[in-house]
């Protein structure tokens, strides 16, 4: 609903909505007023808080902390590598954490129950359950019913986690009574190690049956290896002395031959060739081999003597002397003779040629024969390489396996549990439960959120109007100003003095100051000339009346000709503050019975003129728009201003023809007490009566409360002006 009033035209504008820029975040200045305004709860609030924890602290059971710590050993502190013979052993990465779920698993906290026998403990079982008979026999093959209900009570209770990032891992145990706490830890602790020992037990002697088993096959495999390489040696004629196959040596022993056969012929064909060169030029005389032949030399001997012979004949004789022929068949003989013996050893140069020749053809013969056969025996030797790297596999793992046998064997009686008890839990000397100091830090904390709360449970039911911004947003009205409390701006002395007295006693105090500001507003929104300001209220008790009284006596103090109209028929509340009349004065002037000016009544304080009333005897209707009319413009007439202090508009008829009439009205609501509501329903009220709203006034605002936060309002720099103010 939007209703358009301004100033020109007497009409102002209403909006009812959010504003067209608005902070996304609420003003601190804002909230420090509301948390002032509501410190009482605040303080209850806390104050119940703590009682409830200081309730919950001394009737608290005690509890007892106790810290057992255990170390875990790297895996390559062990005599054995277990993984490298049982797959699936656990990585370092992780395996912490691991143990310490395992220390806080059921097998192990069913251990430590039977151990301590904590199915039997109250603690743990209950009272009521305590006293429940035990399966008889065979309650070590499972858990009975007061065993799981230990074993998870014994969980509840203790707390296991890593020390950072190092290998150390902490138990701790919890309960009512110190020595049990300290006994669980420490159980929990041994009985970990006790159930890794028989873990690594299990596993050594799983390890060790796995790997006597192992090598007993790998013996075997071993055997049937090496058979096979000898049986494929045998087979394939690959048999061998000193590191070399037969058919290697052979082969061998055959190239030496037909080097030493090559050299040989290669010999005898130079000497061959040598003596037929000699002998095709004519000389063979100086043939090595006939230079070392008996029968050449002793040929030689006889041509030189049958030479010399036939010289001496010749030269004594001549050349027909008998003895001269004789000589020379003689020396042609010899000579034929010695021509003979070097052809014989010509020939016989030839046949060792030959047999040189058919030698080394021989053994070239063998030597590829041989070949032939080490070709054999080479692609014989692949699958051999194969027999021997199979055989040689085996022979390795079998030994490793030997290796890992005697570990085995050597730990199977030794195990390593992995992991030792760094330290045993010591009896605790005090409660870790409950903490008073983290109690009280806790109460603390509980309070002031207990009590913030309750405030902003408190602010946010609250519906009542307290700030400008309730007035131009909720309502959508101007904001005509605030008047204070003078319990909260007065001096310790005159906070007993009526408002109607005191503001004319201190005329510059902040109170007066409040009004003249009201005063200046509403007749801005009047217009000029004699106005006629009606003032009301949405509901009895908001200070209508005491804002009317000091409003008009503030302005007779000024230059003003000020009239105060009783306009409240039901209760009259100005006739009987200020009036004293007695008798019946308004109701007459309307019906026309006296004048005006003998119905007026002075103020004794001021320059006020009052016209009061005593309300009516009859349901007659006196409050006629004519009537109201008629009076309104007979004051106008006397006076410059004139109040009508008019009844509360939700519950008299009456208020909305005087609003209606006035040039202006103005609706005061009380501070903090008077609801969003009650004010919306009577701006709408005077609305739908034609009334023109000037503005709405907050009464009996708490300055304290109000102004400490500085908020931007009348009051809201509130400190910063006492220097004007005398109060």
């Amino acid at each position: 609903m939007a209703t358009v009033m301004d100033s020109g035209s007497q009409h102002i504008d209403f909006y009812r909505g959010e504003r067209a820029a608005k902070s996304l975040l609420p003003d601190p200045r804002y909230l420090a007023m509301v948390f002032r305004r509501r410190l009482w709860l605040f303080l209850i609030s806390a104050a119940l808080v703590l009682a409830g924890v200081a309730a919950a602290v001394l009737t608290a059971t005690p509890i007892y902390s106790a810290t057992a710590s255990v170390l875990v050993e790297p895996s390559e502190t062990q005599l054995i590598d277990i993984s490298s013979v049982v797959q699936g052993a656990p990585a370092d990465s992780n395996f912490v954490d691991t143990v310490a779920q395992i220390i806080s698993s059921p097998s192990v906290a069913l251990e430590v129950v039977r151990k301590l026998r904590l199915d039997r403990d109250s603690e743990f079982v209950g009272a009521a359950a305590q006293g429940e008979a035990l399966p008889a026999g065979g309650q070590r093959s499972g858990m009975s019913a007061l065993e799981r209900r230990a074993v998870s009570a014994a969980l509840s209770k203790i707390a296991v986690r890593r020390v950072g990032l190092t290998y150390m891992i902490e138990i701790e145990a919890q309960s009512s009574d110190a020595s049990k706490a300290a006994a669980l830890a420490n159980s929990f602790a041994q009985e970990f190690i006790d159930l890794q020992i028989a873990r690594e037990s299990a596993v050594s002697q799983t390890a060790s049956d796995f790997v006597s088993r192992r090598a007993d096959e790998l013996r075997a495999q071993v055997v049937a290896d090496d058979a096979a390489v000898q049986r494929y040696m045998i087979a394939n004629n690959l048999m061998s002395a000193q590191g070399a196959t037969m058919a290697e040596q052979e082969v061998s022993a055959l190239n030496q031959q037909i080097s030493q056969a090559r050299a040989d012929l290669a010999q005898e064909s130079g000497k061959l060739a040598a003596a037929r060169g000699q002998l095709g030029r004519g000389s063979g005389a100086d043939i090595g081999a006939v230079l070392s032949s008996d029968t050449i030399r002793q040929l030689r001997a006889q041509e030189a003597v049958a030479s010399a012979e036939l010289a001496s004949l010749e030269a004594r004789y001549g050349e027909l002397y008998p003895d001269v022929l004789k000589a020379k068949e003689n020396l042609a003989d010899v000579r034929d003779q010695l021509a003979a013996e070097q052809q014989r050893i010509i020939s016989g140069l030839q046949a060792n040629v030959q047999i040189a020749a058919s030698r080394l053809a021989s053994l070239e013969a063998s030597q590829a024969r041989s070949r032939g056969a080490l070709a054999d025996n080479s692609q014989a030797q692949v699958g051999l390489l194969e027999l021997q790297r199979k055989a040689e596999a085996s022979r390795a793992i079998y030994t490793a396996f030997l290796q890992r046998a005697k570990e085995t064997g050597a730990t199977s009686n030794w195990p390593v549990a992995g992991a030792t008890i760094s330290s045993l839990a010591r009896l605790p000397d005090a409660p870790s439960w409950p903490n008073l100091r983290l109690a009280a830090v806790a109460a603390l904390a509980l309070a002031a959120i207990a009590g913030l709360v309750a405030v902003g449970v408190a602010e946010y039911l609250d519906g009542t109007i307290s700030t400008r911004e309730h007035v131009t947003e909720q309502l959508g009205a101007a904001y005509a100003g605030a008047i204070p409390d003078l319990r909260s701006t007065a001096g310790r002395g005159d906070r007993g003095v009526p408002p109607a007295l005191y503001v004319l006693s201190h005329p510059f105090s902040s109170f007066a100051e409040s009004l003249r500001t009201i005063g200046s507003f509403v007749l801005g929104r009047a217009g000029e000339g004699p106005r006629v300001i009606a003032i009301t209220s949405p509901l009895p008790r908001e200070g209508k009346t005491t804002l009317s009284i000091c409003l008009a006596r503030v302005l007779a103090s000024g230059s003003h000709r000020v009239v105060l109209v009783d306009g409240d028929l039901r209760r009259h509340s100005v006739s009987e503050q200020i009036a004293r009349t007695g008798d019946e004065r308004l109701l007459r002037v309307l019906e026309g019975e006296i004048p005006l000016s003998d119905a007026l009544v002075k103020d004794d304080a001021s320059s006020l003129m009052i016209l009061p009333t005593n309300g009516p005897t009859t349901t007659r209707d006196y409050l006629t728009s004519d009537r109201v009319t008629a009076l309104y413009e007979l004051l106008r007439t006397q006076f410059d201003v004139v109040i009508v202090d008019t009844a509360p508009v939700l519950g008299v008829v009456e208020t909305r023809a005087l609003a209606q009439q006035a040039d202006t009205t103005l609706l005061i609501c009380r501070w903090r007490k008077t609801s969003v509501k009650a004010a919306q329903a009577a701006v709408d009220a005077l609305v739908e009566a034609g009334a023109k709203i000037a503005g709405v006034a907050l009464s009996q605002v708490d300055v304290r409360q109000y102004a400490s936060t500085g908020v931007a309002d009348t009051y809201g720099h509130y400190r910063k002006f006492t220097g004007y103010y005398i109060n």
